[in-house]
């Protein structure tokens, strides 16, 4: 076992050192077949020429052999504090911690891990690529349980990718290598919101039930907590709006009792003020919103749905002044080609734009919708379109739209 993590060691740091085998065999004055039986694991030399090779790599034999176990130990603890959602603060320290380490120590399987599993986890700008493709070059030394977390991560960032054939797929694989289970829980929950992503609600359900199961009996309830926010998702999708809102609710004092952070209610809020809208109670939006954490809504306000949603309840509240103030900020933070649609279609009317003039700014946000993985979300915007037509007798697309709303209300 030991030969494997220190050939894992040699070769991560050879090919972060950008040193071929034959370069660093000839340095080292020994056949690069042999290195590259030492590299997986495959052989054992003396002392003398692994020290040889260490220093060829500006690293201290002794030193990293006598740190691998201290290192895979801290990156356990890092690892189970993420399933468990430590504070970002101290997540930050530890890992931290380890790159300052490899820099004296070595790189290491487990810390590239570490690092991207945080940075998958907390969605931090990464170089995601350049990571998977150093570890699939020691994927042949990786333990089973690395190669667990590894499919499972790749997997996850096919999902970000909008890859979910392949997402699937990897987590599938990953399944296969049952270590552990707060991994194999952690797998079933990201299967279940990839299936609610992709609209296969049932499939949803089956693996989020079981995820919750075993993040249970792992006694993490943390997680568990998590997948209940994702079947509160699914309502709200299916159109089930009171089950989603009760279930937001429940899920916000759990989170409040577990002393989780803004970032991590930020969801569960949102979502609770997309009710007000979605259920045309548009005077209870601001008490919503105020019944919210101070630093919970100073976070809101940094992201533009916030006010996406104040300029739909200010229109429909009849407040036009607070409607243009909330479109002009709502542009500013917005990145999304999809929504830009909604601006528009809300600054042509307080403008007076005629019905064909809004109806081509709506169909233009539908077909857009309609090309991402999230189509049940046009379900504001078909309403708007059923409106706008209202007064125009056209049946026919009257029931197409009626129709098309009717599907998506599960």
């Amino acid at each position: 076992m030991l030969e494997t993590q220190v050939g894992a060691v040699i070769r991560l740091n050879r090919i972060h050192q950008n040193i071929s085998v034959r370069g660093l065999a000839e340095i080292v004055g020994i056949e690069y077949s042999q290195l590259s039986k030492i590299e997986r694991g495959m052989e054992s030399s003396n002392p003398v020429t692994m020290e040889s090779i260490f220093e060829a790599l500006d690293l201290n034999y002794h030193q990293t052999i006598e740190y691998l176990p201290v290192c895979i130990k801290k990156v356990h603890r890092l690892y189970h504090d993420m399933l468990y959602r430590k504070s970002r603060e101290e997540l930050v320290r530890q890992l931290e911690e380890l790159n300052h380490d490899s820099l004296k120590m070595g790189l290491t399987t487990s810390l590239l891990l570490a690092n991207l599993v945080f940075d998958l986890l907390w969605q931090q700008p990464c170089e995601y690529d350049t990571l998977f493709t150093a570890l699939s070059k020691v994927e042949d030394t990786m333990s089973l349980l690395q190669k667990q977390i590894f499919k499972q991560y790749q997997g996850f960032y096919q999902f970000i990718k909008g890859n979910f054939n392949d997402a699937i797929e990897m987590l599938e694989e990953a399944e296969t290598f049952y270590m552990d289970i707060g991994n194999l829980a952690m797998i079933s929950y990201q299967k279940g919101v990839i299936y609610a992503k992709h609209g296969d609600f049932l499939e949803a359900f089956e693996s989020l039930g079981e995820a919750k199961r075993l993040f249970e009996q792992h006694h993490n309830y943390v997680r568990s907590a998590f997948c209940s926010v994702c079947v509160a998702n699914i309502h709200l999708m299916t159109g089930k709006y009171r089950k989603s809102r009760i279930l937001y609710e429940e899920m916000l004092e759990v989170y409040h009792n577990f002393g989780l952070g803004p970032e991590d209610k930020l969801i569960v809020c949102n979502n609770l003020l997309y009710l007000c809208i979605l259920m045309e109670e548009y005077d209870n939006f601001l008490p919503t919103f105020e019944s919210f954490d101070e630093d919970v809504r100073q976070l809101m306000e940094k992201y533009p749905q916030y006010f996406y949603y104040q300029m739909m309840v200010a229109y429909h509240k009849d407040d036009m002044e607070l409607c243009k103030k909330a479109i002009d900020q709502f542009e500013a933070l917005n990145q999304d080609p999809i929504d830009k649609y909604m601006a528009k279609y809300y600054r042509l009317k307080i403008e007076g734009a005629g019905s064909e003039e809004l109806i081509k700014v709506l169909d233009h946000n539908l077909k857009a919708i309609e090309k991402t993985s999230f189509p049940a979300s046009n379900r504001i915007v078909l309403k708007l379109m059923l409106k706008e037509h209202q007064h125009s007798k056209d049946y026919k697309t009257l029931y197409k739209y009626a129709l098309k709303l009717c599907e998506i209300k599960m």
